[in-house]
């Protein structure tokens, strides 16, 4: 049929932009966090105190490689553990003051870094047609 949408086609095209403008980002970071600490930052401002386990599976790495990621974050002064109330033998892992504004200062660099190139080459049409499609975007990640 003509009016189907070809979902596939639509997935392939949204992979190969949301990749580009990941490394793009990525490349012209100007904090000194690698993406695994930067995501485990953000992960922890979204929904609070989480375990190295939830982390892990969270962002699918091993809890070992997770725990790398959390020392690293620790020794930084930018995450801090506690004692977990409903399981004595975890550990909640949660944003200190500095890992907040560590993270404020990711997101600002990377807002003014997006929105300069919207300004810079996107008519207002194009730029709202991005606007309306990022909650969808987002709706899409919370199903993967």
């Amino acid at each position: 049929m003509a009016d189907e949408i070809d979902a596939e086609a639509t997935a392939a095209e949204l992979l190969r932009a949301v990749g580009q403008v990941k490394r793009r980002m990525r490349n012209s970071r100007t904090a000194d966090l690698s993406a695994p600490e930067s995501s485990v930052l953000s992960r922890l401002d979204r929904n609070g105190p989480d375990n190295i386990a939830g982390l892990a599976r969270w962002d699918q790495v091993t809890p070992q490689t997770m725990g790398s990621t959390v020392a690293a974050l620790e020794a930084r002064g930018f995450i801090e553990r506690r004692p977990d109330p409903d399981d004595g033998r975890r550990f909640l892992l949660s944003l200190t003051p500095a890992g907040v504004s560590q993270l404020h200062d990711i997101r600002d660099a990377a807002t003014k870094n997006i929105a300069a190139a919207l300004r810079q080459h996107l008519s207002p049409e194009e730029i709202r047609l991005i606007q309306d499609a990022a909650p969808l975007i987002e709706r899409v990640a919370q199903y993967l």
